[in-house]
């Protein structure tokens, strides 16, 4: 969370799990704000757990416990993908997937929860067709959260990260955040929300973290029992990365305008790269557009002085717009991103100085009974490599 947020929103994770491999692969040769939803979104296909979400009606005594799942299965047809640098020797294949999550909340009093999340998924990495293989659990989230009327304090094993693109953005892609979104990340922090008279609601919030290197990070594999990650999260074992947050929402004169700003450092230790300064900013939309559809436009840029480790300043910019009415969605995403420095400079990080971009499309169907059903494509450059994502999946989410 990028200071903290206040919903518990359902969906897809921002990026493809297999484009940020890619990358990794070829390099290799701060929760949520208070613009995030507080009820659930129907369209959402991946729970989103922060210290605000509630799971249950908040009825019934305490102490009481809340939960949401979400079961799902799709397949992705990977296309026309080509790798410069020669590493990918297909261009097509497949892959079928299921996934399924489990979020609880146990309220102990009215401001005091403990919270928790799961996911059962595939953790392939394979560059050829594949179906329900490498199959395994892991803990996402374990953490406490005292929520009062203003203010929030929250600690423990969180999804952290700068801007809000990696978990807002609705549809199949959320833009070029792989060095923005640090999930399982442990860390400590709190959020003020101060609401002004005719000035509209303001909040501030810190969070102080660093990467999971305990027992919790560990995966259930159903083939190979406990196993740790191939590679650890790749910034410090120290609490000294951090994230400060400033939000707004209800401006006089700007009904329907909400955002915020992030700042902050994500830090590593000497000799394991270039700690990175970050600096995003984000702004919003939501309005009905007439004839029962509502719109929402999300717009994000960040600026950061190191990539992945490497000392070489970036910058990115997403915009995605839905338009919803009933039970049908229709989200539009762009994304472009840009390293700088010169070609020299860039070529002995492994990196390229020509602009990535990449485009998305989705619609997604509710069904009567809860189904979401939800195909889309995206087309993406990512540094030597040109991905092209054709996708359609099923899912169906239930709490009690």
């Amino acid at each position: 969370m990028n200071g903290v947020g206040t919903g518990a929103a359902v969906r897809k994770r921002a990026r493809p799990r297999f484009g940020k491999a890619l990358v990794l692969a070829w390099l290799a040769c701060v929760m949520p704000q208070a613009s995030a939803q507080e009820g659930r979104d129907i369209f959402k296909t991946e729970i989103f757990l922060t210290p605000y979400s509630a799971l249950g009606d908040g009825l019934g005594d305490y102490p009481r416990l809340n939960g949401r799942f979400l079961l799902m299965t799709g397949y992705t047809g990977y296309f026309g993908i080509r790798d410069d640098n020669g590493q990918i020797p297909r261009s097509h294949w497949s892959s079928v997937q299921p996934t399924a999550e489990a979020a609880l909340v146990l309220q102990l009093t009215q401001r005091f929860s403990v919270r928790a999340k799961a996911t059962f998924d595939s953790s392939t990495n394979e560059t050829k067709d594949n179906a329900f293989s490498d199959l395994g659990v892991g803990l996402d989230n374990l953490f406490a959260a005292y929520t009062a009327d203003n203010y929030a304090l929250y600690g423990g094993k969180m999804d952290l990260g700068f801007g809000d693109a990696w978990h807002v953005i609705d549809g199949l892609y959320s833009g070029y955040n792989e060095n923005q979104e640090f999930r399982g990340s442990i860390g400590v922090g709190g959020r003020y929300t101060l609401g002004t008279t005719g000035a509209g609601t303001h909040s501030v919030a810190a969070v102080l973290f660093k990467r999971d290197d305990s027992s919790l990070n560990r995966r259930l594999s159903v083939d190979q029992g406990f196993i740790s990650p191939d590679q650890p999260p790749a910034f410090s074992d120290q609490m000294k990365s951090f994230i400060l947050s400033y939000d707004f929402r209800e401006l006089p004169g700007l009904e329907g305008w909400s955002g915020g700003l992030d700042a902050g450092q994500l830090h590593r230790d000497p000799g394991h790269g270039k700690s990175a300064n970050t600096v995003s900013v984000r702004l919003r939309y939501d309005a009905p557009v007439g004839q029962g559809w509502s719109a929402s436009w999300y717009n994000e840029a960040t600026f950061s002085s190191a990539f992945m480790g490497a000392p070489v300043s970036n910058g990115n910019a997403v915009t995605s717009l839905s338009l919803a009415r009933d039970r049908w969605q229709l989200t539009g995403t762009a994304a472009v991103r840009k390293l700088s420095g010169s070609d020299e400079k860039l070529a002995r990080f492994g990196l390229q100085g020509e602009l990535d971009w990449a485009v998305s499309a989705a619609i997604t169907y509710v069904t009567p009974v809860g189904f979401i059903v939800q195909a889309g494509l995206t087309h993406q450059r990512d540094q030597a490599l040109l991905i092209n994502q054709g996708v359609f999946r099923v899912a169906y989410q239930m709490g009690f």
